[in-house]
């Protein structure tokens, strides 16, 4: 059921008790009414009847007068008066509040002529007033709950109107239509809402624009890694295979030459060292093998050595109580120091680059200082920094960088410790 059906069903019923309840107190009220004005009728029909007993001679205009609240019959002997007729309002209603088993009140007097004289207790113009208030009741409470209903109504769907739209704008956004926005409303909480929704939805769009950006870098990326990957393959492996392979055939041609084959031999021994050496080289840079004999501490020392001397700029590692993590997270640390690194390499343009580690309880605390020019206002982060940000939520660690332009980048990393023990 919708809300404006919901809420007009309770005010109907809420007006409909309070009709209820009023109606029933006005016929209550009337019973206790009606019996007062009776009784004071009769006490009017008291003195009529001493009067015309002191003065028989005005009885036949007192006859001729139609009295409020009162019947007068002169009946003759051994006649009853007729039964009163309430004609005025419904029967059902007049035997809710004057039942057909009430008890008459009525005065007799007998005349000099035989006849007699009775007065009766007639509650019909009583009765009448009570039924006309009770519909000017009827009127006002359905006219106040139509008016109540319709204010409602127009009111709410004025109200839903903002919950409509931002229905409909969160429907787009759905099907990945992040351009919707809502308007200004008059409404202070709708505008809030609207407010609300349009920086949600501006931020979905920048988004989905830092996506296909960074989509476009990571494609590109991973050409450079293939085309890396290949020109190592070809030019440092592939040129010493084919020297191995030229050089054996040379002993294979020249097996009845000892001196050709003792000379050609340390070749190729040489040749298969080096290309040892550029095999090692190759799978170091895809994994990290230093992790696994020496551990995260010595690998991180000496990470910081191999980049202090390619990059030419001073770092100083401090290095307390590091506690011994799992090969995975040891694996996430390790990568995002070498690409906080790389960073400061290549945007920087850093003279002196410190990193500090630190155990405080259950955390572990990393920061990494540089002295460079910061990140220049407006700038989007690349792939280095989402990586960076990726591996710290797969630590499920708090990754900051705080950054003013001109003065260096200070990351930091907070990252619990969930496995193992200080070392």
């Amino acid at each position: 059921m919708r809300a404006v059906v919901r809420l007009n069903v309770l005010v109907a019923a809420a007006f409909l008790l309070a009709l209820m309840l009023s109606l029933f107190g006005l016929m209550r009220q009337a019973k206790t009414d009606i019996q007062r004005e009776l009784e004071a009728g009769m006490a009017v029909a008291g003195q009529l009847i001493e009067d015309v007993q002191h003065n028989p001679a005005r009885l036949p205009s007192l006859l001729s007068v139609d009295l409020r609240h009162l019947k007068l019959y002169r009946l003759s002997a051994g006649m009853s008066p007729p039964p009163l007729r309430i004609e005025g309002v419904p029967g059902w209603f007049a035997r809710w509040i004057w039942p057909v088993s009430s008890p008459q009140i009525e005065r007799r007097m007998f005349l000099p002529d035989g006849h007699t004289l009775v007065l009766i207790a007639d509650p019909e113009d009583e009765l009448e007033e009570v039924w006309e208030s009770a519909l000017q009741v009827f009127a006002l409470f359905i006219g106040g709950a139509l008016l109540s209903i319709g204010a409602i109504t127009w009111g709410l769907s004025q109200g839903m109107r903002p919950f409509g739209q931002v229905l409909a704008a969160l429907d787009q956004i759905q099907r990945g239509h992040f351009t919707a926005r809502l308007q200004a409303y008059s409404v202070p909480e709708a505008n809030r809402l609207a407010s609300h929704f349009n920086r949600m939805a501006q931020a979905l769009e920048q988004e989905q624009a830092d996506n296909r950006r960074l989509t476009r870098e990571l494609m590109a990326l991973q050409e450079k890694e293939r085309a890396y990957l290949a020109r190592e393959l070809h030019d440092d492996l592939g040129q010493y295979l084919t020297g191995i392979s030229a050089q054996a055939y040379l002993i294979g041609q020249t097996a009845n030459q000892p001196e050709l084959v003792a000379k050609t031999a340390p070749r190729i021994v040489t040749d298969c060292e080096a290309m040892q050496k550029g095999f090692r080289r190759l799978i170091r840079s895809l994994h990290p093998l230093i992790l696994e004999p020496l551990g995260l501490e010595e690998s991180l020392r000496s990470l910081v050595e191999q980049w202090q001397q390619s990059s030419g700029t001073h770092c100083q590692l401090s290095i307390k109580s590091l506690p011994l993590l799992s090969d995975e997270t040891s694996t996430h640390l390790y990568r995002l120091l070498q690409e906080a690194l790389n960073n400061v390499a290549r945007h920087a343009q850093a003279t002196r680059v410190v990193i500090s580690i630190e155990t405080r309880g259950q955390r572990l605390y990393v920061n990494v200082i540089d002295d460079g020019q910061g990140i220049p206002v407006g700038v989007r982060p690349g792939v280095g920094i989402r990586s960076m940000h990726e591996r710290a939520r797969y630590m499920d660690a708090t990754l900051t960088l705080s950054s003013e332009q001109g003065n260096g980048l200070k990351l930091m990393l907070d990252l619990p410790i969930v496995t193992g023990v200080e070392a």
